[in-house]
């Protein structure tokens, strides 16, 4: 019996790890606000495989746009998924926000459990609903996790 449990964590824990590695980190997430530059978004995110797909513009404003295992419409709507999580960032040309979009529950799990383990208040002191999740540390942005609907359905938003 013990083996079988050591079977199914050893599992779990690989599958979480596998669901993470193609997916920006929240920690490479946080260097390209802090900085606000594209040349950052472009270094960090370019050599773990993402690709620019250029400003898309819409009612809120401005964003450079970087895909990885997906594709992009000429509107900037997902298209075309790939291979492994599919994941979309946004930097706002303002350099106020930064958004990470991913397309399936298990990749949100992780992201938030790297928010957890960075030593964040996961939504205990500031107010938080069902779609919501407003994550806070001292000195740290704001990191807010929102569940949405199609064609984006879960978001990493970063903050000041």
């Amino acid at each position: 019996m013990k083996k079988i449990l050591s079977l199914i964590a050893a599992l779990l824990i690989t599958v979480g790890m596998q669901a993470q590695s193609d997916v920006v980190t929240v920690a490479d997430a946080i260097r390209i606000f802090q900085t606000k530059t594209l040349y950052t978004g472009r270094q960090v995110l370019e050599k773990q495989g993402y690709r620019y797909k250029g400003l898309s513009s819409d009612e809120f404003g401005k964003d450079h746009n970087w895909v990885k295992n997906m594709d992009l419409t000429k509107d900037f709507v997902p298209t075309a998924m790939g291979r492994g999580n599919s994941s979309m960032v946004l930097l706002a040309q303002d350099g106020k926000t930064v958004y990470v979009y991913v397309f399936n529950r298990t990749a949100f799990a992780g992201l938030q459990a790297q928010v957890k383990a960075m030593g964040y208040d996961m939504g205990r002191a500031v107010k938080a609903d069902k779609g919501t999740l407003i994550c806070t540390k001292d000195n740290q942005p704001t990191i807010t996790f929102l569940t949405l609907q199609q064609p984006l359905p879960y978001c990493m938003q970063i903050t000041e």
